[in-house]
């Protein structure tokens, strides 16, 4: 999945304590459906375009149904709050890995 995420003022991204917890939240639910965040990247604008986001966030599932299995997987609230907090605007794109070496 391709993340590209706006967050709230009151996030502090990049080195806020609210953006720390949901990061921190959210790499400890991942795991528990077989999902890693693969890389995180700032954004400082765009060359053609106009969508302000502040990073781009690749993560990997095994599968889709890993993907929807997010939400009933244990912490999933705490990362819902989270990220109900946190996140002002998100476009999420699925995906696929299997044509790149370093995704499982």
């Amino acid at each position: 999945m391709m993340n590209l995420n706006r967050y709230a003022d009151v996030a502090g991204y990049l080195d806020g304590p609210l953006y720390k917890n949901y990061m921190w939240v959210l790499d400890s639910v991942l795991p528990h459906v077989g999902g890693k965040i693969l890389w995180r990247h700032a954004v400082h604008g765009q060359a053609v375009g106009e969508q302000k986001i502040d990073e781009l966030l690749g993560a990997w599932y095994p599968s889709h149904q890993a993907f929807l299995d997010l939400s009933t997987a244990p912490g999933s609230e705490r990362n819902f709050r989270l990220r109900g907090e946190c996140v002002e605007y998100a476009v999420i794109h699925r995906c696929t890995g299997d044509q790149y070496p370093f995704c499982p």
